[in-house]
């Protein structure tokens, strides 16, 4: 289910968030060596665990989510290598599996009381429609729990839920995260490899426009725990007291800003702390958070001291002591133009006693001064675009300059589609002025046409500007788009820049009311040529040159695009990871050879003669 939202009757275009389109997979994490002992746990939220041995899930930092916990494991249509799975359909198909490893169950039995419990939520939110994070499973959309029978080698269902909505579940429990608890009562469980998995059904919206089909149905796992001598109809205490939310920037705009544009004056007064305590009543806890150099050195320390954290459940409440829920900055990185970035690592601890869940009690922050702005994250959560009747739309972002500076480049990340679709979509890079808080007069505006990138996940793609531009002050970032495709920008949830962000389709700009942020950073100064983190261009060699039947690219990677260009600008080949192009069938002429960099390298571009 997409998400459109018109502003008014007469406005020709709408804003429309996605879910992703393919994303980076981060399961399995490690495999384990050897059958896992009880207790099995994982709240995904430190180090990669053992636990798990197979499947297309994601792990991440839960974002907008409110986990029990920092981070939370989905699953969605997106496979292991961030494709939508070949079966997808608006049908009903098989998608992710998460399994666990061997589980050593031969040690107890049936009497011993053994139960798995688990926290699950669907996909799409709950509240503002323009707050919602993901895609609901529909209705013939499932969340399947199974267990191993050894003895018969099958997996058995024990447990299921069609798709549903989260406002439902609130209406129905009071609480959006929903608690499950499954006892292992069967003899033919207990042996040394049993093991459990999680598994999902899909099922594709039907686009009406290239570009909008894409991931869908997901659902998020949290605090999932098997142990003996348990009930399944009392939920469990744990003495953990624990982060729900990452850690955010120090400075008040911007998650990263250009070392030389960046002033004492930009730092955040507080920063808040989302930290909640799963027992039963309140306890004792200890906030601190240090900020740390690329060495390690502690720069500066804060004190919270201890504060009664309460406690969550039933009223779902989080800590609100300000010492620990926004603790002041009080601190100020040093100025000066060189790239450098800090860790700033936050930690609270259950006061008392040991903490049984140490694993969520550290969340860290990096922050990064180099050459490029960016509101986002770095992760999307979303995709962004708009779509319209109007052939030409213009999308605008600001950013606020404190001295002057040379516009040299434009990072964005582009989300993949079903079948690449968006990447025929034509853009013109456009920068204008701010004038009185809307973009003005056009500063730059490419001469040929660029089109939307898709560079490998977790890359963004870098535009060089055809000549550095010398801005000052405010001004908007962004394009010019000239058909009515969606374009699919990511999007990130994790700040709230809806202030900043205008489109154009007729006469009058129109600002955002989409929360979240754009994933396009502008780059400044010479290094922006070449890449975030003083990266080089890619190590690449072509041969032979001139080329007959075939071309050979050596130093590609996978994920890598490479393009052939012929001399009217228009792309005649595009393939992804090969270290070979075919020619045999292009007419002679002079061609460009373009391999996409990555978030910290820029494009290499060769000179291609083809000769029959």
């Amino acid at each position: 289910m997409l998400l459109a939202l018109a502003l008014s009757a007469t406005v020709l275009a709408q804003e429309v968030l996605l879910p992703l389109q393919g994303g980076p997979r981060k399961m399995p994490r490690a495999k384990s060596a050897s059958a896992l002992e009880l207790p099995v746990f994982d709240d995904f939220a430190g180090r990669p665990t053992n636990v798990w041995q197979r499947g297309g899930a994601t792990t991440s930092n839960g974002t907008r989510l409110q986990p029990p916990t920092i981070g939370v494991v989905t699953l969605d249509a997106i496979d292991a290598n961030g494709n939508l799975y070949a079966a997808a359909s608006d049908s009903p198909f098989p998608a992710d599996t998460l399994e666990s490893a061997c589980i050593r169950l031969d040690r107890v039995n049936a009497a011993d009381s053994v139960v798995l419990s688990f926290y699950y939520l669907p996909g799409g939110g709950h509240g503002n429609q323009w707050e919602r994070t993901g895609e609901m499973p529909d209705a013939q959309d499932s969340l399947y729990l199974d267990f191993y029978n050894a003895a018969d080698s099958v997996w058995v269902t024990v447990w299921s839920h069609g798709g549903t909505c989260v406002d439902t579940l609130l209406a129905r429990t009071g609480t959006a995260w929903q608690y499950v608890a499954v006892g292992l009562t069967d003899a033919a469980y207990f042996d040394s490899t049993f093991r459990f998995r999680f598994r999902n059904h899909c099922s594709l919206e039907p686009a009406t426009k290239p570009g909008l089909s894409g991931n869908c149905d997901m659902w998020h796992l949290d605090y999932i725990y098997l142990d003996r001598d348990r009930t399944t109809d009392v939920v469990p205490e744990f003495r953990d007291v624990a982060f729900v939310s990452p850690a955010p920037s120090m400075l008040a705009a911007y998650n990263a800003m250009p070392a030389r544009q960046y002033r004492s004056s930009d730092m955040a007064q507080a920063v808040d702390m989302t930290i909640g305590n799963l027992y039963s009543s309140n306890l004792a806890s200890h906030y601190s958070y240090k900020v740390k150099d690329a060495a390690g050195s502690t720069l500066h320390s804060y004190d919270g001291g201890y504060e009664n954290a309460p406690a969550f459940l039933p009223g779902g409440v989080y800590q609100t002591a300000e010492a620990h829920a926004r603790p002041a900055v009080g601190y100020a990185f040093p100025e000066g133009s060189a790239k450098r970035e800090y860790i700033i690592e936050h930690v609270v601890k259950e006061g008392s006693a040991a903490d049984q869940r140490p694993q969520n009690d550290t969340v860290r922050f990096r922050q990064v001064f180099a050459d490029y702005y960016a509101y986002d994250d770095g992760t999307a959560e979303n995709g962004y675009g708009l779509t319209s009747t109007a052939s030409h739309v213009y999308l605008a972002y600001r950013f606020d300059l404190n001295v002057e500076d040379t516009l040299t480049a434009v990072d964005m990340y582009f989300n993949r589609t079903v079948g690449g679709e968006n990447e025929h979509v034509p853009l013109r890079l456009t920068v204008w002025q701010n004038e009185e808080g809307r973009p003005g007069t056009v500063l730059y505006s490419d001469s040929e046409r660029r089109y939307a990138e898709f560079d490998g996940l977790d890359c963004y793609h870098r535009y060089l500007l055809e000549e550095p531009l010398t801005v000052d002050g405010s001004i908007f970032v962004g394009f010019e788009q000239e058909n009515n495709y969606y374009v699919n920008l990511g999007f990130d949830r994790s700040r709230n820049t809806a202030d900043r962000i205008y489109y154009l389709t007729g006469t009058t700009w129109q600002q955002s009311i989409l929360s979240g942020s754009l994933m396009l950073r502008p780059c400044f100064g010479a290094a922006a040529t070449v890449g975030v983190g003083e990266a080089e261009a890619p190590q690449v060699r072509v041969y032979p040159n001139p080329a007959s039947d075939v071309l050979h690219v050596q130093g590609v990677g996978a994920e890598v695009a490479v393009e052939l260009i012929d001399a009217l600008g228009r792309r005649v080949r595009s393939v992804r990871g090969q270290q070979t192009v075919n020619t045999a069938d292009l007419p002679a002429g002079l061609y460009l050879l373009r391999v996409a960099g990555n978030g910290r390298q820029a494009p290499s571009i060769h000179k291609i003669i083809i000769k029959h």
